[in-house]
Order: C-alpha cells, then sequence, then structure tokens
C-alpha cells in the first residue's frame, strides 16, 4: 500500500522478474479468492515482498500455474498458489489497508479513505477471522501513532517506532515456528517499518504543507518551508536511513531462506537504496 519496498527490475534475470511477478500475480488472486475482489484495490508490492521473504522461510513447496488476469481477463499470467504464505499476506495485507484508511478518516477526515473503507471492509472480516490477533496487534500500533499525531509529537523516532512494530508483527506469523527465525523476522520487519515510515514522511513534507496535515518532520521544524526543510534533513536522514537499511540487510542474512534468492538479494541490496537515493535526492539511478 505503500509502493516503497519493491524491485529493481534492471539488475534482475528474466527468470528473477517472472518469479517477483508470479508472486504478485498470485497475491491478486489471493486477496480477490480469500477476500473480496475489491480488496484487490490494496495490492502492493510490500506485501508481495512479504509473501516472497516468508515463503522462503517456510519452506513452502510453492506450485506456478497459469490463470487469467481478472483485469485483462484475455491473457494468463504465471501466479503462484498453493502457497501458505501468500494466502497469509493477502490477509495482512487487507486487514493492514483496511485500518490505514479507518486511521487517515479519523485522523484526517479523508473523504477519500471514508470512500474507499467498503471496498476493504468485508474482506478484512474474512481476514481478521483468521488472524485476529494479526488484526488486533495492527490497530494497537495504529491508535498509538494516531496518539501520538494528535499530540503534535516532534520525534521521529517515535512516530516510526510505532509503525515499525506493525511490520515487525506482519513479519511473524505462528505458522513460523522456530524462535530464531522469528527473532531474525521480527527486527527485519521493523527496520523495513521504520525506514518506510521516515521515507514516507520525508517524500509527504511538500504535499502535508499544502494540505495542513500532520507529519513529524514539519513538527520537529516548525516554521521552515519545504526546500530548507529537505536541505537540513537530507544528510542526517541518509545518513540514519543507511544505517537502518544496513541492520535489515545484517538481519535478512542470517535468515535460512532457502529459494527466491535472486529476488530477495534484488530488493533488500539494491532497489531499498535505489528508492532511498531516488527520494532523498542522490545521483544513483531511481527506480
Amino acid at each position: 500500500m505503500f509502493g516503497y519496498v519493491t524491485i529493481c527490475k534492471e539488475k534482475l534475470s528474466e527468470e528473477g522478474f517472472n518469479t517477483f511477478r508470479a508472486y504478485y500475480c498470485g497475491l491478486c488472486k489471493a486477496i480477490g479468492k480469500r477476500c473480496s475482489h475489491s480488496a484487490r484495490m490494496g495490492l502492493s508490492y510490500d506485501i508481495t515482498f512479504l509473501a516472497i521473504i516468508l515463503s522462503a522461510v517456510y519452506k513452502s513447496d510453492d506450485e506456478i500455474k497459469r490463470k487469467r488476469c481478472f483485469l485483462h481477463p484475455w491473457r494468463k499470467n504465471s501466479c503462484v498458489t498453493n502457497c501458505a504464505a501468500l494466502d497469509y499476506a493477502a490477509d495482512a495485507g487487507v486487514m493492514l489497508s483496511y485500518l490505514k484508511l479507518v486511521d487517515d478518516w479519523y485522523d484526517d477526515r479523508s473523504i477519500k479513505s471514508l470512500l474507499a473503507m467498503p471496498l476493504f471492509y468485508f474482506g478484512m472480516r474474512k481476514a481478521k477471522r483468521r488472524f485476529p490477533d494479526i488484526y488486533n496487534g495492527i490497530q494497537t500500533c495504529l491508535e498509538k501513532l494516531s496518539k501520538l499525531e494528535k499530540n503534535g509529537c516532534r520525534n521521529i523516532d517515535e512516530t516510526a517506532d510505532c509503525f515499525a512494530k506493525i511490520l515487525e508483527i506482519l513479519f511473524t506469523p505462528e505458522f513460523i515456528e522456530d524462535p530464531s527465525q522469528r527473532r531474525i523476522l521480527a527486527w527485519l520487519g521493523y527496520n523495513i517499518g521504520r525506514w518506510i515510515y521516515v521515507m514516507d514522511a520525508y517524500n509527504d513534507i511538500e504535499k502535508d504543507i499544502k494540505h495542513n496535515n500532520y507529519n513529524t518532520f514539519l513538527k520537529e521544524y516548525e516554521g521552515q518551508n519545504a526546500i530548507e526543510l529537505k536541505k537540513a534533513l537530507k544528510e542526517k536522514l541518509h545518513v540514519s536511513m543507511t544505517f537502518t537499511l544496513e541492520n535489515a540487510a545484517s538481519a535478512y542474512e542470517l535468515l535460512d531462506a532457502v529459494k527466491n534468492r535472486e529476488v530477495l538479494d534484488n530488493i533488500i541490496y539494491i532497489a531499498l537504496k535505489n528508492k532511498q537515493d531516488s527520494i532523498l535526492g542522490e545521483e544513483n539511478e531511481s527506480l
């Protein structure tokens, strides 16, 4: 739903790209089958990454089948099927999408979010019945985040921590039973979540100024315009976010991931850094 965790296509082999697409299309199918067709609107690269990495750790024997595309019924795409990690990611993505829309409505009175909520409501109810603890965990973190935002929190570490803990929860479903792998996945998810929140806050500075939306950076550096603020933050974030990505990479290297290595390496070592450089205005190629 955020679109920050994606691939660098130019650095993937054709086989690697086809693997990523098979998970992406399989996730779309799983959302439609398990939740609702309208909930497919929440399909994202971020949740696709969740499915790919959990599938690699869970060591499931995923099947790939050719199926017709929902949006392009005359075309058949390769889709991953019979995959517990993919099914879980479908449910997790729908629950996160719905709860984020609810949070945006209560915080900003976003009409767009209010109108989108019914698209996810019935799918969310199905997903919640299957994973109530995950739903409650996401909800608790978002409520804490909402409280910080309403109180005008000026500390990006506090707000980013709330969102990071959501990803920590999503990355540790019950079917991953090994305690060591769960700890590693939790730390990986936490750092990816922290990185997404901070990058999104920085990326939205101009928009949030224009619409008078809450943004931790705008509170911390109150009175500065977008150009001044981004200039003040750029070097600081380059250092801190690179460190966060290094934490994520260190966790990833400890995982017992038995497949999808090319795609996961591409995301962890190349695509995330490229995305960061693109957002911060560095000279590296953007996605």
